[in-house]
């Protein structure tokens, strides 16, 4: 009985789990098993040495979704995959002497960490590829057009410009093995060994050797002066032509820069290239020496230390430009305007003459006429060499910001000899042809008066003096000219001396420009003020004496101070220092030199008893022949 009693139970609870035990049972909350992922990574191919082989894989999961792919070499000779982590990928076939096969495997994730592999077999055979191939395509980089209402850069409107003119070269390792350069449409072509790997490289630099002839770079002032580059990626040349285009990007990412300005060289480098071609169309043998830019964004508006970036702001000295790339601060690698004007000082100082002291100045000061005539220049250069008047520069937060100058605009205040946009509205409507001009001589007669007339004057580099060469250079245009300088407060009956000029600028003492001094007369009172200024280089800081020197000997300018002031002196020739006189002290000065028979400038000018400010005195100027 017990042993059929037992039974019974056993059956009896068996029956009651075959019922599930009323409500309290849990077996429909259990957690489903997941199904693994399927991976495919293609069928198996053949291909030929250097042949571009796309493989495109694939994963599916039943249950849930892929969340991520991943590429793997197995076997074979190395190759490099375009991408690792997604579906698809590509390499180029690497050259063999016989048939080799890679296997490369595929493995798919799905979103509860469950994976699977699949692999492809890819047979390489042989080819008899031509000794060499054709690579070829186009350079860009990213330009950053201004918006012509709030004059800050506008990056939603970036176009993608050749880079032209540029170095262009084809490294296997770091050897050159080709070199050329890009075409006025950005383009490039280089006959290249086959099957070789290889990077290109774009030199943001231009360089043209015989006549004409040119040698510019842009370089970064902060990193020891190094060139800027812009590289492909290595790649095999393959069996077979293949296009390879390269673009510099802006670096923009939308609220700020992030990533590397890549384009930044490359339109400061266009904009020269722009200007060449500009002047080479008027002189065809044109040799311009060697140009250094030097650009950074580390370079900031503050003074000091240049090779960390401290420049101050943008301007040419000594052969070199140097350009501000301070985001969020002030940026002027895409002012095109700027670097042309700057251009211009540089063009000045080695083809032509600028005998500018340099200084701050903005458009409505009444400047030293040396400074008004450079800076002027400048301007008018820019909007020259653009067809361009609107002179834009950005600034600000985001560049956003920026200011704008009509170089056309002959409506403007203080008008007169020592304006510059005086200066600038006279030179760019003497250039340009538009109907509200009565003047339309383009560049090449304004070019010839710059590197010949100008460039040999007797008297200060002034617009005086240029446009004195230019009407006898052009006699025909005499009336239009005259239109066009009377406009701006200048006298029309003029020579390079300014005699006969009538606008004083505000101040009597700053008449005549000139004072002629001939040697042993008697002495001649000088007076300089600070009318407009005392920063050195506003009208009346300085005063110029003429030297009439008739016979060749020693002379001794002397000048007597009428009240404790410190006076200097400085005696040219055709813009060359011949001698001069800044020992300090408020005593005579003289200055003794061997002059021979001609005409000499001299600029004089005046500080406080201490040296240090610049003052309004006068003093008596006399030439003793010794």
């Amino acid at each position: 009985m017990k042993i059929i009693r037992g039974t019974l139970i056993i059956t009896l609870l068996a029956l009651l789990a075959a019922c599930g035990g009323g409500s309290d049972g849990d077996s429909d909350n259990q957690t489903p098993t997941n199904q693994s992922p399927s991976a495919s990574a293609g069928a198996d191919i053949t291909v030929s040495e250097g042949e571009l082989v796309e493989l495109n894989g694939s994963g599916t999961d039943s249950d849930g979704t892929i969340s991520s792919y991943s590429w793997s070499q197995i076997n074979g000779t190395n190759v490099t995959l375009s991408s690792t982590n997604t579906a698809a990928t590509s390499f180029t076939a690497p050259a063999t002497n016989s048939s080799l096969q890679i296997t490369l495997r595929l493995t798919v994730t799905d979103d509860d960490g469950a994976s699977d592999s699949d692999d492809v077999v890819i047979t390489v055979n042989t080819e008899n590829a031509p000794e060499t191939v054709t690579v070829s395509g186009k350079v860009t980089y990213d330009n950053v057009p201004h918006n012509t209402s709030t004059n800050g850069l506008d990056y939603n409107n970036t176009t993608k410009d050749p880079v032209r003119g540029a170095t262009i070269q084809a490294l296997q390792g770091n050897s050159v093995i080709a070199s050329s350069k890009t075409d006025n449409n950005g383009n490039y072509s280089f006959n290249l060994p086959s099957l070789t790997d290889v990077r290109i490289r774009v030199r943001a630099e231009l360089t043209k050797s015989g006549s004409p002839s040119w040698n510019t770079r842009v370089v970064d002032n902060t990193n020891s002066k190094a060139l800027y580059v812009l590289d492909s990626a290595i790649f095999s040349t393959g069996a077979s032509n293949q296009t390879l285009n390269l673009n510099a990007a802006s670096g923009w990412g939308g609220s700020s820069y992030t990533s590397t300005r890549a384009a930044a060289p490359f339109h400061i480098l266009d904009r020269v290239y722009e200007t060449i071609i500009k002047l080479e169309a008027v002189d065809g043998s044109i040799n311009l020496p060697t140009l250094s830019i030097n650009w950074s964004v580390n370079n900031i508006p503050q003074s000091g230390d240049r090779t960390q970036g401290q420049i101050g702001t943008s301007f040419y000295s000594n052969g070199e430009i140097y350009l501000l790339g301070a985001e969020n601060t002030d940026t002027d690698e895409y002012d095109g305007h700027v670097i042309i004007h700057e251009w211009g000082h540089y063009f000045e100082d080695n083809l032509a003459r600028s005998d500018s002291i340099g200084g701050s100045h903005s458009g409505g000061d009444r400047l030293d006429m040396r400074v008004a005539f450079g800076e002027g220049f400048g301007n008018a250069w820019a909007g020259i060499v653009t067809d361009d008047p609107f002179y834009r520069d950005s600034l600000g937060s985001n560049q956003s910001q920026g200011f704008s100058i009509n170089v056309e605009n002959n409506n403007v205040s203080n008008k007169g000899w020592f304006n510059e946009s005086s200066v600038q509205a006279i030179l760019y409507d003497i250039y340009d042809g538009l109907t509200d001009d009565t003047a339309n001589l383009g560049l090449a007669p304004i070019y010839e008066v710059l590197i010949n007339e100008q460039k040999n004057t007797e008297a200060f580099t002034s617009i005086f003096s240029f446009i004195t060469y230019l009407k006898d250079n052009n006699p025909g245009q005499t009336t239009q000219i005259n239109s066009l300088v009377n406009e701006q407060n200048i006298v029309t009956n003029m020579d390079i001396w300014g005699s006969n000029e009538l606008n004083n600028g505000g101040n009597t003492n700053n008449l005549p420009v000139y004072v002629t001094i001939s040697p042993n007369n008697s002495a001649v009172e000088v007076c300089t003020n600070t009318t407009n200024g005392s920063d050195r280089n506003k009208l009346g800081n300085h005063r110029f004496l003429r030297l009439n020197i008739s016979t060749s000997g020693s002379y001794t300018l002397r000048l007597t101070p009428n009240a404790a002031n410190d006076v200097d002196a400085y005696i040219y020739s055709r813009g060359s220092l011949i001698a001069f006189n800044q020992d300090g002290g408020t005593g005579v000065v003289n200055v003794t030199t061997n002059l021979q028979s001609g005409i000499y400038v001299v600029d004089t000018l005046a500080y406080d008893s201490g040296g240090t400010n610049i003052a309004a005195a006068c003093y008596d100027a006399q030439l003793i022949s010794n």
